[in-house]
């Protein structure tokens, strides 16, 4: 290169990329009692849920009922779902959820709609048929029985007499028949009808926002269509301050941002002449706007085109922002008083898909209170079809509960989606260190993307608060709270897109959790991945000695796939740091709780392509095949078995509450690293495996951020791997300065 301070990442890694064929395979399963006794217990199991069937009245029940089959704790996965049983009873299941037994073991059940008689028909089977898989189906369920009322209503606090709540209910095609059951065992008269939002998604749950009151709720759990309620409450709680006098100028120029930001929010008053040129409105709920609303709207989109003005002196006119904003203005409903999420989600629906040129949207609104493990809302499924459908980033708040009660102090949706960025809020104290802003709300997330919030950004603080534009030209606001913590990094992701045309939302997403910074040493419940990086510029060029490489690629189901990482043979460095980034995009299945989402990648880093392992009965040996050709062969003859690729070794592993759970391997997100010594490693490389649940969707999209860093090294890694790798090439970069430049050009 001719500027070698100008080094910017790397793309073109997918031509890295080859198929690989790797044999798997698991060991026999235990099973908790015999088939005799499984047997015995599946009878007893169908005979008491009949009757328990029969006493439910008629007017809480559809011609399908939907039962609960609980299952083993030993058998979580896709694979081990009693499908043999289920079609000899000719049930169907629509879904399923985490259930936690009376031991304390985490499992799942799986809900399936039977007509009562075919009970009958399955107690006459349970004789006649012999197949294996049916046995062993047999031998993997614990319970048969309906829903108590507890595992209906979910979120709800003691004091809580009446509000605004989301019913979930099961699929039915007469979604009409099951609504008039509903509305009819509430005592709703048609005129109000009329008012209540629902939404029915194609082979997804029928959601409803409805006011209630305690006694509706109790009147409510044991019907049976019913799948969950919990509350739907709203307030706009993060930290505003007075009015104060603005103190910089509109920008001098005339412009117009060339990419956009949509803001998903209360509404910003493009009359202010910080607005006008920068930000639009063409999508607006019905009713009127509010003060209060239209406030933290301006407030975010102010962050979104200008940024924190903190630092700016007096009188001084704000630079012309290289990011614009689209407002889609959500609030308030149609009563101020009781604010309808439906309404809201409604538009954004409608206002997305439009919006072909907005690729980064910031949601720093949602429903109040913790979100639940057994339950996903119509908000977080809305955002993360939307993002799956038509290839959008959502930048989500994570909410202001951090200083409730646990566990009333957890994440909020919608930032518990799984194909978006869930973002904290961080502060520093007068000896500039890092810490959670007390209000911002924790994690972890949910089944999926444990990892939340994803990471932080500053959101401000009493000692260093954000200082914002307000609605009119002549005041801004101090701030604080997460809403404002989001839009920093909404803005960032655009910046990457806008500086570079190689860069896209699921890259954007790799690329800003790779960069998240080091100042927090493990991945915790409180920051995630970290701390965001400052500076968007530093995120897209690398140094001589640490260098980033970009993979955007797309594999088949179940397949395997090889991403050779370019570490130089000629590199002189000791000691060589790996760590990567995974994101995948994924189908979302809100019927299925604990599974919900669709696909996901496997990853394992392989260091040598010379050493392998070898297996015999428990046993695990390394051994490299070309210097220890001769005792393999020898172990081999004593029916050891070789392993069909390269031993893959284990990455650092991050003290995390939801890694102790599981191993996260269904999450859309995974992040890693490992130092080794130079002479360990001979033509590294990552294999992925592309898994699949429940889904008809045979292809997963992903994007993989990888850094090499040599360590205490005095070459140049970058050029190294230049000449090495000539199929990787420097991603097309703007830098700001050059951007502003086009800008007040046009």
């Amino acid at each position: 290169m001719s500027d070698n301070s100008r080094r910017p990442i790397l793309g073109r890694g997918e031509n890295l990329v080859e198929p690989i064929n790797k044999n798997t395979a698991g060991g026999p399963k235990e099973f908790p009692r015999s088939y005799e006794e499984a047997k015995k217990l599946v009878r007893e199991e169908l005979v008491k849920v009949k009757k328990d069937i029969d006493c439910i009245p008629f007017e809480k029940k559809m011609d399908e009922v939907v039962i609960a089959v609980r299952l083993n704790e030993k058998f979580l996965a896709k694979s081990y779902t009693p499908n043999s049983f289920f079609g000899a009873l000719n049930v169907e299941n629509v879904g399923s959820r985490k259930w936690i037994t009376d031991s304390g073991k985490e499992s799942k059940l799986n809900f399936v709609k039977i007509q009562p008689n075919n009970i009958d028909s399955g107690l006459m089977l349970l004789d006649t048929i012999r197949s294996k898989s049916f046995k062993e189906d047999l031998r993997k369920i614990e319970e048969i029985n309906l829903l108590n009322k507890d595992e209906v209503a979910l979120g709800f606090e003691d004091n809580w007499d009446n509000g605004r709540v989301e019913l979930v209910l099961h699929p039915y095609e007469e979604t009409e028949i099951v609504l008039e059951k509903l509305f009819t065992l509430l005592n709703i008269t048609k005129e109000h009808r009329s008012k209540i939002k629902y939404k029915a998604y194609e082979q997804g749950p029928i959601f409803v926002s409805i006011n209630l009151s305690r006694k509706d709720i109790n009147l409510l759990t044991d019907f049976n269509p019913l799948r969950t309620v919990h509350p739907l409450d709203f307030e706009l709680n993060s930290v505003f301050t007075d009015l104060i006098p603005n103190k910089v100028n509109p920008p001098v120029s005339t412009f117009t941002p060339v990419k956009k930001v949509g803001v998903i929010d209360g509404g910003v008053n493009i009359q202010n002449p910080f607005f006008q040129q920068s930000a639009t409105q063409y999508y607006e709920v019905d009713s009127l706007p509010s003060d209060s609303f239209t406030t933290h709207g301006t407030n975010v989109s102010s962050l979104i085109l200008y940024g924190d003005l903190q630092n700016f002196q007096e009188g001084v006119a704000v630079p012309s922002p290289v990011v614009g904003v689209e407002s889609i203005r959500v609030f308030p409903t149609s009563d101020p008083s009781d604010i309808d999420l439906y309404e809201s989600i409604d538009l954004i629906e409608k206002a997305v898909p439009k919006l072909t040129d907005v690729d980064v949207f910031n949601v720093s609104v949602g429903p109040k209170g913790s979100i639940l493990d057994d339950d996903i809302s119509r908000f977080t499924t809305a955002l993360d079809q939307l993002a799956y459908d038509h290839r959008k980033l959502f930048i989500v708040a994570v909410g202001n509960s951090g200083m409730s009660q646990e566990p009333y102090n957890r994440i909020e949706s919608p930032s518990d989606m799984v194909n978006g960025i869930g973002v904290g809020a961080y502060q520093i104290d007068v000896e500039g260190n890092y810490s959670r802003a007390p209000y911002s709300s924790i994690g972890f997330g949910r089944e999926g993307c444990k990892i939340k919030p994803d990471f932080c950004e500053h959101g401000g603080s009493a000692l260093h608060p954000i200082q914002v534009l307000g609605t009119e030209e002549y005041a801004m606001q101090n701030v604080q709270g997460t809403s404002f913590a989001a839009p920093i990094v909404a803005r960032k992701a655009a910046e990457l897109m806008l500086k570079s045309n190689d860069i896209g939302v699921l890259t954007a997403r790799s690329l800003l959790t790779q960069a998240s910074s080091s100042e927090i040493d493990e991945i915790d419940h409180e920051f995630g991945y970290g701390i965001c990086a400052k500076n968007v510029d530093d995120i897209l060029l690398c140094t001589p000695n640490k260098v980033t490489i970009v993979y955007n690629n797309e594999m088949s189901v179940r397949n395997y796939a090889k991403l050779k990482l370019p570490v130089p043979q000629t590199c002189g460095a000791k000691k060589i740091k790996i760590s990567w980034t995974v994101v995948v995009v994924t189908p979302p299945n809100p019927l299925f709780a604990e599974s919900y989402t669709s696909t996901a990648i496997e990853d394992a880093l392989h260091p040598h392509e010379d050493k392998y392992n070898l297996y015999k009965n428990s046993r695990t040996l390394k051994r490299n095949i070309i210097t220890d050709a001769d005792s393999i062969q020898e172990l081999i003859d004593d029916e050891w078995k070789l392993g069909t690729i390269p031993a893959s070794v284990t990455p650092n592993k991050f003290a995390t509450e939801s890694e102790r759970r599981d191993d996260l391997k269904w999450d859309t997100v995974a992040k890693r690293s490992k130092v080794f010594q130079t002479n360990s490693l001979k033509n590294p490389f990552l294999t992925f495996h592309a898994l699949d649940r429940d889904t008809d969707k045979t292809r997963v999209r992903y994007s993989v951020a990888v850094t090499i860093e040599a360590l205490d090294y005095q070459g140049d890694l970058y050029q190294e791997i230049l000449s090495e790798y000539p199929v990787l090439q420097p991603i097309n970069v703007r830098l700001e300065q050059e951007i502003r430049t086009s800008i007040q050009g046009n």
